[in-house]
């Protein structure tokens, strides 16, 4: 990784195991399979290495579930081979076969969670989101080409 993804998030280290936002955390009865980066809302997203843009389009709605806020998402495909998905965006700012550089804008953190609609039914680790008032973030996900 030549750049973190979100220059101005809380944290430039990478959540270690257990903890909110990071790899395989358990989220009663699934696992997260990305880590959370958590940054105020807006915040500039940047792509990692240089790349391709494979793909963007919505990753979060409140169609789906209604405590999400709508929100998207890019998936470059690095040099070297490796996919990054960046999610949980506001807005995304490059398209679909675009060329982009390390470093380079590709959105802004967007606030995933409606915490209005965050109630003592929702899930523990979304309350727990709300509790620490961690609901705007960049969705992180490192993919191996085949």
């Amino acid at each position: 990784m030549r750049y973190w993804p979100v220059p101005e998030s809380y944290s430039k280290i990478i959540p270690k195991n257990k903890s909110p936002g990071s790899f395989w955390e358990n989220r009663q009865g699934r696992f997260h399979c990305d880590i959370d980066i958590y940054a105020p809302a807006g915040s500039k997203v940047i792509s990692i290495d240089d790349g391709t843009v494979l793909e963007t389009g919505i990753f979060t709605t409140h169609e789906l579930i209604p405590y999400w806020n709508e929100t998207k998402f890019v998936l470059i495909k690095n040099q070297d081979g490796i996919i990054c998905k960046y999610a949980e965006l506001k807005d995304v700012v490059v398209k679909t076969n675009d060329i982009v550089k390390g470093g380079q804008l590709i959105g802004h953190v967007g606030t995933v969670l409606n915490v209005e609609k965050i109630n003592s039914t929702s899930p523990k680790y979304i309350q727990e989101i709300k509790k620490n008032k961690n609901d705007s973030m960049l969705h992180f996900e490192v993919l191996k080409s085949i």
